[in-house]
This record gives structure tokens, C-alpha cells and sequence, in this order.
């Protein structure tokens, strides 16, 4: 199964994009493919929301009371747009690209929908989606919005999995919430309920009985709610037990996995890598006044990660790390605990990161919370 992502112009790339790694960690018959970003046509559609309630909940009947959004004053309206114009949307990527009816569609949007919904699928078709990818903030305070997002999708397309037409469906879904893939959650609020379980009620599995659903699919996108669960409930209970993620290399490019938390990847760049190791192997700490004595560790890290065979290049860019009076190196550093901080939250984000402490920066992660896989081979030092 293939399935196509594609993201207006106002859903963050670097959201989109650590939605697509988190997508890609887990093997089986669904590959992903990214795209462009879309731009969506103009709507004159508003909804006017009176209060926190109405703003808190799935279109389905009465008004009920949510405890957030203090960043917003109400009443608010905003533009919407109806799931007709979101699943044309979908409809015309796929006339524009030759997408054959048997591939997916998942268009990601910051943009609200005028039931309100978190997401939907398309019932005439069966195979386009679309996923709000706005206010999760208000539903997870601290947590990385990539993952409430990858539920959604794995969710959508573990429905389409299972249930054999959208009739079928909406008789499968639950009104009053159980922890299961079919709680409606009319407030909103209460998918948290359903993440932390990342289940499915027996009731709901007998459907893939009946209609034989593809066991291959529906293994790889329940080892995907999985991951979105084991990262949920390690950022609950690390809280209160101050315990830290262990912190794994893997492959030739030593790509960055915390594997506590749902094998989730930190997605560092070349020079953060390289900067990032270095300090790895010193856990010691280093001064910015002395890390011009680290230069040749540098240049052999930041030339293994580097695309750049040019060594004048790679000299200059480790020149302008190690040159105190430059701003480069607060720079990396700002960006490595910005990624740290998306990934692990602001209680926990100063362990893993380069921080400064008592006149040296270092990496307070225990080493022996560190590991490199077999593939993971050093750059000589």
C-alpha cells in the first residue's frame, strides 16, 4: 500500500518532516511518499466559536466544557473549510500526479475543518484523508505535536484496514470512550485516553475477522500507535521517576534514536552530528575557549557526515565552530537543544543537549545510557 503525504503550506515542514521519520521507523507492506507542499484554495467559509467548549469539541451534538486554550480569547472566528473542499483537494493532487485509486491520499493541513474534526476520510472513495494538524499543543502541553499527528494517520488507515465501507465504520464507533481506535471523543480532549492505550477493543477486531484485513497492514500500524504510546507514557512517568531515554547510534551515519521513547529519531544535520559526538566522547565538558584543541576531532567527525569532499570547505565550517568570537557554535547549540527540546519535552531536553555548566559546555546524559549498534562505525579519533 502506498501512501501519499501532503501538507498545505501552513503545516510546518519540520513538523511534516518528523512526521514522515516517525512513519518510516516501522517496516512492513505501507510505504510512505512525500510531496511538495499544496497550496489550498481560498475559503469563505467562518465559524465563529462562542467559547472553549464549542472550540474543545468534534461536531456531533451537545456543547461540552474543555480546560485549555488559555491563549485564546473568545468568542474567535476563524476561517474553515468543509471536507468536501479538503477531499477535492486530495482528488486534485491526484489527477495532477497519475496516483492510481488504489494508493492514499493523507493531506495534513493547519488549517480547521467545519465539523471540527481531528481528521476524516473520504467514504466515497475510501482512499483520501485529511488530518488537523492545529492546537495539539492544547491537548498535550510539552509534547512534540508529531506524534498526536501520527496516531491520527496510522488510526485512519487502520479503519480503512479493518472495516469493509464507512457504514460499517460508523456502526463500529464508540460514543463514550474506552481506550479504543473507535472512541469517537466528541471532547477532544479525551484522545489522550486512546493514545496511552493504543488498543482496540475485541468488538472492533472482530471486524478484521469477518472481512480477512490484511494482517501484514494492520501489524505495521499497530507497532506505529505503539511507538506513539511507549513515547506518551516514558514523558509521564520519567517526570516523577527522573529517568532519561537511552541514547542509540545506528548506521554508518550514525543516525540519533532514543529508544525509550518509541525509537524516536532526533534528526541532527551534519554539523550537529559532528558536534554533537564530540562532545559525546567527552563527557567531561569542553570550554568554548578550548574547543579550538578539539579542531582535528572535529574535521574528521564533520568530514564523515559532511556530503562535502572539498576540505577547504569543511575547514572553514569547523573554523567557524571553534572561533570563539563567532556566533556559529551558539547557533548549532541553539538548534541541538530546539530539536532535543521537540523531542523529549522541557522537563527532560537539558540532559541530552549541550548545555554549560560550572564554565563548560558538556552532555549530562549518563554514558552509559549510550550505545552504537553494529553499524554505527566511529570516525577515527
Amino acid at each position: 500500500m502506498k501512501v501519499h503525504l501532503i501538507r498545505s503550506e501552513g503545516f510546518k515542514i519540520e513538523d511534516y518532516n518528523n512526521v514522515f521519520n516517525i512513519l518510516n521507523q516501522y517496516s512492513g507492506g505501507i510505504t510512505f511518499v512525500p510531496s511538495e507542499p499544496i497550496v489550498l484554495p481560498d475559503t469563505d467559509r467562518e465559524i465563529t466559536y462562542d467559547d472553549k467548549g464549542e472550540y474543545g469539541e468534534q461536531i456531533l451534538g451537545t456543547k461540552l466544557s474543555v480546560d485549555s486554550f488559555e491563549d485564546r480569547s473568545f468568542p474567535v472566528t476563524e476561517p474553515v473549510y468543509s471536507w468536501c473542499d479538503l477531499f477535492s483537494v486530495c482528488n486534485q493532487y491526484r489527477i495532477d500526479n497519475r496516483i492510481p485509486s488504489d494508493e492514499q491520499v493523507f493531506l495534513l493541513t493547519d488549517k480547521k475543518n467545519a465539523q471540527n474534526w481531528f481528521g476524516a476520510m473520504d467514504e466515497r472513495t475510501l482512499n483520501n484523508f485529511f488530518v488537523d494538524c492545529s492546537d495539539w499543543h492544547n491537548y498535550f502541553k510539552g509534547f512534540d505535536i508529531r506524534f498526536p499527528i501520527t496516531y491520527c494517520i496510522s488510526g485512519w488507515l487502520l479503519r480503512k484496514v479493518i472495516f469493509a465501507s464507512g457504514d460499517e465504520m460508523r456502526a463500529a464507533v464508540h460514543k463514550k470512550s474506552i481506550g479504543c481506535l473507535m472512541d469517537f471523543c466528541q471532547e477532544k480532549k479525551e484522545i489522550a485516553l486512546k493514545m496511552r492505550t493504543a488498543d482496540i477493543c475485541d468488538q472492533c477486531l472482530s471486524y478484521s475477522e469477518k472481512n480477512d484485513s490484511n494482517r501484514v497492514y494492520m501489524n505495521q500500524l499497530m507497532q506505529i500507535m505503539d511507538g506513539v504510546r511507549s513515547n506518551l507514557m516514558f514523558r509521564d512517568r520519567s517526570k516523577y521517576l527522573r529517568t532519561n531515554s537511552r541514547l542509540e547510534f545506528r548506521g554508518m551515519m550514525h543516525k540519533m534514536y532514543l529508544t525509550d521513547l518509541g525509537d524516536l529519531q532526533v534528526n541532527l544535520n551534519p554539523t550537529e552530528r559532528a558536534l554533537y559526538l564530540v562532545f559525546i566522547n567527552h563527557p567531561e565538558g569542553i570550554s568554548r575557549a578550548d574547543l579550538i584543541d578539539f579542531r582535528s576531532e572535529l574535521i574528521k567527525s564533520y568530514a564523515f557526515f559532511s556530503n562535502s569532499s572539498d576540505n577547504n570547505q569543511i575547514n572553514e565550517a569547523v573554523d567557524l565552530l571553534t572561533n570563539a568570537l563567532e556566533q556559529k557554535l551558539m547557533q548549532v547549540l541553539s538548534r541541538i537543544r530546539r530539536k532535543f527540546k521537540d523531542a523529549v519535552g522541557e522537563d527532560q531536553y537539558k540532559t541530552y543537549s549541550i548545555e554549560s555548566h560550572d564554565g563548560k559546555y558538556k552532555i549530562l546524559l549518563n554514558r552509559e545510557l549510550v550505545s552504537y549498534d553494529a553499524n554505527a562505525k566511529l570516525p577515527t579519533r
